[in-house]
This record gives structure tokens, C-alpha cells and sequence, in this order.
């Protein structure tokens, strides 16, 4: 890919989309039932929910993140298939669950134990092929039915004499969940802790004479080509990177963010269109003395497949040179010997690198980096 197709995939990406956005019960409001009775209690008995969504101007849907909770029990079916269930209203639960290009239903099928108030909250987030982002929620265009019919959580299943559920009100509001008492508990988004440089080695060329030995002032370029197992789709790279002594980082052509210490590492996180392959690529410059590059990665799936971690070890490649185009994802590194490891974290040379707590943003490339546009860094 040129520079000149890589502005304009950056273009179409930071004008159509919103990629990996947080997922939380925002513009969500609690359903049930049309025939609420007037002390809002909803008698005891099964309440049937459906929400087909068709994907519009020929998109193609990848997964759906879903954050759900019910007052007071649940069961979750996508296309006929049970997602998952629940019975304290209290914590919500998040599921990923991939998508078909046909027919997309979600259907629930609720209980209220008691007579007591009832409501259903839910909120789901698809992910398309092309990067863009939308989002779902518990709202006046589901359907609600009293009662469990055979076959309801089935794509051909006719709701069409349903009627609209009763939007009882939004979230965090409405009575009684905005109660003390009902508090609601919303699982984090990612149990991932994100990139550990625990495993990462420092790297360089074979200039060197034994490990951290000092070797030659200037610049050299690194590669590391990553392809995601069984076709999936990843849509953000987490990044820890430390560099003796300067660096400018690429993904995919995009330029991500500069830094020159090695002793505290820069934290990015990267987001781009779905991709099956990422391309990683640095800049990196010794001032004097040894030199090394030291970096942890986490790509981030939007098919619920898992995430991918790698590290900097001797499957990277480089260059003494600094080739013009070497940040281009389709440059060709077949020829580039593989990088010579000089110890883990912690080394001698370099010690334990800091981990930041907050992200580094995006920033220009260092002296004599090549030039590229910016990638869409989550500051």
C-alpha cells in the first residue's frame, strides 16, 4: 500500500467510525410489558422480548457485545441459540457472540418471580466488517408478549402482531433501580489486564558483540508481521514500548506516537478497521552506548475469538538501514535477518521498566522518521 492509499483508508476510518467504543447502558431504558398496572407492580408470570436487526447498505455484522441484566430472571438466545442467563437483577452480565450475515434476532425470555416491579435493561454493540460501530438498546422498538411461545427465539418466528414493549424509563433513573439498595453492578469490559513486557526481550541488530555491548550511533528500522489465527479480526492494538534510546512506532502504515526513555515505557492504544493481519513497525535510534528496543502488545478482537499478545523476542526483523517505505504494511521484509535478543525484563543494562498508568498520546515522528498519517490514538 502506498502512502496515498494509507491517507485515504485513514480518512474513510476516522470519518465513518467509532471502533472498540465502551459499552455501558447509556440511552438504555427498563421494558416490560404493555399492561403495567397502575402500583407498578407486574403480576408474577413469563414475559417473552424480541429485536431483529437487519445490517443496512450492504454491511456485513461480525459480533455483537451484549450488557444485559433483567428484574428478575433471564434467558438470552441470538438466532435461535442460547446465549446465556441470569437471575439477580442487581449484576448485570456481558457476553460476545459472533454474527451471521442473514437473519439477527435477539430474543429474551424473561420471568418476574414476585408481584413485584419488573423491567428488562439491556444494551448491544455490533461491530461490522468495515470498522463501523452500532449501538442497540431497550427501547420502545422491541416487542413484548405475556407468556413463552414455542419457537419465539427463532429468526422466522412472526412477531408482527406483538405489540411494542412499555418503556418504563430510562437508565439510571427510573424507580425503583435507582434505589440504594438496587444498585446496579456492571462488569468491567475486559478481564485482559493488557500487555505485559514480563516476556518481552530487548532487541537489536547483529551488531552487537554480546549482549547490551555498545554498538555503532544511529538509526535502524524493526519489523514484526502479525496474522491472526483462523481468520479473525482484531480492531485495537494495546502497546508497551521503551526503547534505548529513541523510537517512533507504526501500525499499519499509521504513525502511532514517539519516545526516547528506557527506563518508563509508553502506553498506546490504537484503534483501526477490522483486520486480519497488523503490521508493526519502529523507528528506532542509539545516541551512544547500548541500544535496544523493548515492547509488549495485546491486539484486541472484534469476533470474540481472543485477544493475540506478542513481544518483542527474535521473530522480529530489521534492517541497519532505514528504508523509506519500510512502514508500508505490504513492504516486503522476507530478506531481513531476524533481530538478536539481549535479555529480558529486568536486565542488567536497563533494569525494570516502569509501566505507565495512563496512555500516551499520539505524537510526531522523531528526527529522520518517516513521515505518515496519524493513527487513531486513544489518549
Amino acid at each position: 500500500m502506498n502512502h496515498r492509499s494509507t491517507i485515504a483508508l485513514y480518512l474513510i476510518f476516522a470519518t465513518c467510525m467509532s471502533c472498540v467504543v465502551g459499552l455501558d447502558f447509556t440511552g438504555a431504558s427498563w421494558i416490560w410489558t404493555p399492561e403495567r398496572p397502575a402500583s407498578g407492580s407486574y403480576p408474577a408470570g413469563n414475559v417473552t422480548f424480541r429485536r431483529g436487526f437487519t445490517a443496512a447498505n450492504g454491511k456485513v455484522p461480525i459480533s455483537a457485545n451484549i450488557l444485559i441484566t433483567t428484574d428478575n430472571a433471564y434467558t438470552l438466545y441470538i438466532d435461535g441459540e442460547v446465549v446465556g442467563s441470569g437471575n439477580t437483577f442487581t449484576s448485570a452480565h456481558r457476553y460476545c457472540v459472533p454474527l451471521v450475515n442473514s437473519c439477527n434476532v435477539f430474543a429474551v425470555a424473561a420471568q418476574n418471580v414476585l408481584e413485584t416491579p419488573a423491567g428488562f435493561l439491556a444494551a448491544f454493540q455490533i461491530s461490522y466488517s468495515d470498522g463501523f460501530v452500532e449501538t442497540i438498546v431497550t427501547d420502545w422498538q422491541w416487542r413484548a408478549v405475556s407468556g413463552t411461545p414455542a419457537g419465539f427465539e427463532q429468526c422466522a418466528f412472526d412477531d408482527s402482531l406483538w405489540p411494542a414493549a412499555f418503556v418504563e424509563g430510562p437508565y439510571p433513573t427510573t424507580a425503583p433501580w435507582n434505589q440504594p439498595e438496587f444498585a446496579l453492578s456492571i462488569p468491567p469490559e475486559s478481564q485482559d489486564p493488557g500487555p505485559s513486557l514480563q516476556s518481552a526481550q530487548w532487541i537489536w541488530t547483529n551488531e552487537l558483540s554480546a549482549p547490551a555491548s555498545s554498538v555503532p550511533v544511529g538509526s535502524r528500522a524493526f519489523r514484526k508481521t502479525v496474522v491472526i489465527p483462523n481468520n479473525g479480526l482484531v480492531v485495537q492494538a494495546k502497546i508497551l514500548i521503551a526503547t534505548d534510546n529513541e523510537f517512533t512506532i507504526y501500525v499499519n502504515g499509521l504513525l502511532v506516537g514517539s519516545g526516547a526513555s528506557f527506563t518508563v515505557a509508553n502506553l498506546y492504544v490504537v484503534n483501526f478497521p477490522p483486520t486480519s493481519r497488523v503490521v508493526i513497525a519502529v523507528y528506532a535510534t542509539n545516541n551512544e552506548g547500548p541500544a535496544g528496543v523493548f515492547a509488549a502488545f495485546d491486539l484486541v478482537t472484534s469476533d470474540c475469538s481472543g485477544d493475540v499478545s506478542f513481544v518483542t523476542d527474535g521473530t522480529w526483523k530489521y534492517n541497519l538501514q532505514t528504508p523509506a517505505d519500510f512502514i508500508d504494511p505490504n513492504f516486503d521484509d522476507s530478506a531481513w535477518p531476524f533481530a538478536v535478543t539481549e535479555g529480558g525484563f529486568g536486565a542488567r543494562t536497563w533494569g525494570p521498566t516502569t509501566v505507565p498508568t495512563t496512555n500516551s498520546p499520539q505524537s510526531p515522528a522523531t528526527l529522520g522518521a518517516p513521515n505518515a498519517p496519524p493513527a487513531n490514538v486513544v489518549a
